[in-house]
């Protein structure tokens, strides 16, 4: 039977439209509900900041949301089709916004991403770690600083240090893995809003990134799963107050 979409996927609520969500490399964009015509089974949502257009290349679409059901938070998605462009959908205090509609089928079911958008690390979202390799405990900010993360892994950078330009780190190989805990952090939600241990596992490494430090890209390969929700909601929140950021400066 599935959830019910007339309880889920209301006026205001964050979405993330998806693409290609059942393949190794999904992408999300980060959207907000604007109306919802469940009789017709249409939605209509902001144009995410990396817009979508009538070229734009996929074979899936979903559009999915965090929900809370049965003291569980979920991630719900629904498989749609996009319908219309809008150019000018009218916003409250006389305003226009760019909007999309799309065309939802039912069911709506619990919903995985793979991977998707990046966060980049900002003033109010941060995340500092600690990493355990060969025994050795190495933290942020001293040994290593969080570039950016996302669902499914993060983009790490080595401090090179001038007399010791060789660090332990630096000489990770493809393919090591290895213990990381995490705490995150919102600035404006009291300071700390997870901290959990999770297994990873280095997927590239970039040696040239810069001419004093080397950037680690780390797949996520074991996490419990209240912690990937802490991290999924960490990351929505701040993708939607990235749109709506710059929603104002239209």
């Amino acid at each position: 039977m599935g959830f019910d979409v007339e309880k889920i996927f209301l006026p205001s609520v964050g979405v993330d439209l998806v693409l290609n969500i059942n393949t190794d490399f999904p992408v999300s964009k980060s959207s907000i509900i604007y109306d919802a015509d469940f009789k017709k089974q249409t939605i209509t949502i902001a144009q995410p900041i990396i817009p979508v257009s009538p070229n734009t290349s996929f074979e899936q679409l979903h559009l999915t949301t965090l929900a809370h059901i049965d003291q569980r938070r979920l991630r719900v998605g629904i498989r749609c089709s996009l319908t219309q462009f809008i150019n000018d959908y009218p916003m409250a205090g006389g305003t226009t916004a760019k909007a999309i509609v799309v065309r939802y089928q039912l069911p709506a079911l619990e919903t995985n991403i793979r991977s998707a958008f990046r966060l980049s690390m900002t003033n109010k979202y941060s995340v500092k770690a600690k990493l355990i390799y060969n025994n050795q405990e190495y933290q942020t900010p001293d040994d290593f600083k969080i570039k950016d993360i996302s669902f499914s892994g993060l983009g790490l950078i080595i401090l090179e240090k001038k007399d010791n330009p060789n660090t332990p780190l630096s000489e990770l190989k493809r393919g090591t893995e290895m213990t990381m805990g995490l705490t995150l952090v919102d600035s404006d939600e009291n300071g700390v809003t997870g901290t959990f241990p999770m297994k990873i596992q280095v997927a590239r490494i970039n040696k040239e990134y810069s001419e004093t430090h080397t950037l680690i890209g780390l797949k996520i390969t074991s996490i419990a799963r209240d912690n990937e929700d802490v991290l999924n909601h960490f990351i929505h929140a701040a993708q939607i107050e990235e749109l709506r950021r710059i929603s104002k400066k239209e």
